[in-house]
């Protein structure tokens, strides 16, 4: 399937978390998405899912949202880091790239970190579903 959008055009094909050794997560992007955004750590931990999760904390309307969620990964023992400088998609794509790169992946609902991005894949939440997405 194709996608465009003002941020260019990209290919999107169904994908999974678990086809990776390791999952980067936009925190505020999928949470944003749920009904409850608890359930993203709860699931997270419950699964036994090796993630990291990335907290946009780079200007001060994101802190109160990014208390919370350091308190539920605090809660669920995950590894939550902050991204104080850039956005979360950004940063939780340069971070795969650092630690992981290839088998590793980025999740997010944001299209920018699919130019952020070098070895890694890009994962979209899109409509309930994961869509791995590359730059057409």
């Amino acid at each position: 399937m194709e996608r465009r959008n003002r941020k260019g055009r990209f290919s999107l094909s169904p994908d999974s978390p678990s086809n990776y050794s390791r999952v980067y997560v936009d925190v505020f992007s999928i949470a944003a998405s749920l009904s409850r955004p608890e359930e993203l750590f709860a699931s997270a931990a419950e699964a036994g899912l090796n993630a990291v999760f990335v907290v946009d904390a780079w200007h001060e309307t994101h802190m109160g949202l990014a208390r919370r969620y350091l308190d539920l990964c605090r809660r669920y023992g995950l590894d939550c880091r902050l991204s104080e400088s850039k956005p979360a998609e950004v940063f939780a794509a340069e971070l795969c790239d650092a630690e992981c790169g290839e088998g590793c992946a980025v999740l997010t609902r944001d299209y920018d970190a699919v130019k952020a991005v070098g070895r890694c894949a890009v994962l979209i939440f899109q409509r309930g579903m994961f869509w791995r997405a590359e730059a057409v």
